[in-house]
């Protein structure tokens, strides 16, 4: 049986491609134990099920329902390995930015090579394993939790530029300001930016002062494209001009930084943190396209398409965007 796609989140697929093969019981068996409720077969490309119609044999596609099967107790090897990989990669990324940051922040300039090498990995990590590098990126703990968000935002970023087919150099800046745009926070007190409850006014004027710092400590760094200090500076911009700290509006905010604003907010709100629970891709695809005016309402729709949210949840949330994302 050869499935075209999934329905569902991308996430949710125990296989790393959209398009697959279905050869053996054992992947059978793993497609029954995941979270996807229904896929796409291609009727062409081999088998269907037992139960097809006759009018279906002769090729085209069909939905089908995805049967479950009972949990059992462990993963597959391979997937198992994807997971390592991806978590070793992750912890060996988010200690070098730890260390990159610290240093910063000693009043040392910044390892432009250490960045280079980061986004690398990254990159790397993003093109043959994305879906267990995006699974891992959601658990962070309260002590890494700055680090570990400036390399999932990066890798969201990664993706989601390769998706819409952006040229190699603003795919490099891009994913070099996605792990620097919260350099900033350094400036901020640790109590506060581990603070679970909701945060004073006061608090709130202090903390927005993160991307100013971001661009501070950056300004002298001359390898660095202007690119990235502007899209440190400006990634709490919103389209309707009510973000900070510019309050850019409309055509002033371009690709890149509608692109950043996405990745980040995505990443913050389906992340696993000690004191709140995470939202799932659908619940924030449903919430983030209801924030009227904070994001470009047709590329909200195609990053989460590039991460595999079903269509008919795609086509509700156009409707909550309104005419221009449809």
């Amino acid at each position: 049986m050869f499935v075209h796609r999934v329905d569902g989140n991308w996430l949710d697929s125990p296989f790393w491609t959209r398009s697959f093969k279905l050869a053996q019981p054992r992947d059978l068996v793993r497609l029954r134990q995941s979270a996807i409720t229904s896929l796409v077969i291609d009727l062409s490309k081999g088998v269907g099920p037992l139960k097809a119609s006759s009018a279906l044999a002769l090729g085209g596609s069909r939905r089908v329902a995805a049967q479950r099967a009972a949990p059992t107790s462990r993963l597959p090897t391979s997937e198992e390995r994807e997971l390592r990989r991806a978590a070793a990669m992750l912890h060996r990324t988010t200690r070098k930015l730890r260390t990159l940051f610290e240093t910063v922040g000693a009043g040392d300039g910044l390892d432009t090579a250490v960045v280079h090498e980061v986004v690398a990995d990254i990159e790397t990590a993003v093109r043959e394993r994305p879906r267990a590098l995006l699974t891992m990126t959601r658990l962070k703990s309260k002590d890494e939790y700055s680090y570990r968000h400036s390399v999932a935002v990066c890798a969201l970023v990664t993706h989601f530029a390769r998706f819409l087919s952006l040229d190699a150099q603003t795919i490099q800046n891009l994913s070099i300001a996605a792990l620097l745009h919260d350099i900033g926070k350094i400036t901020i007190p640790s109590e506060l930016l581990g603070k679970p409850g909701k945060l004073t006014g006061e608090e709130m004027a202090l903390m927005q002062t993160h991307p100013q710092a971001s661009y501070d400590l950056l300004q002298d760094e001359r390898d660095l494209p202007d690119l990235v200090r502007d899209l440190c500076l400006h990634h709490h911009e919103r389209i309707d001009g009510r973000g900070y700290p510019s309050g850019l509006a409309g055509a002033a905010i371009s690709l890149p930084l509608r692109i950043l604003s996405i990745c980040d907010v995505y990443d913050a709100v389906t992340s696993i943190r000690p004191y709140k629970d995470p939202w799932s891709t659908k619940t924030a695809l449903a919430r983030m396209s209801r924030w009227h005016g904070q994001f470009d309402p047709v590329l909200l729709l195609r990053f989460f398409q590039s991460i595999g949210v079903a269509e008919q949840d795609l086509r509700k949330a156009g409707a909550d965007l309104g005419p221009r994302a449809a």
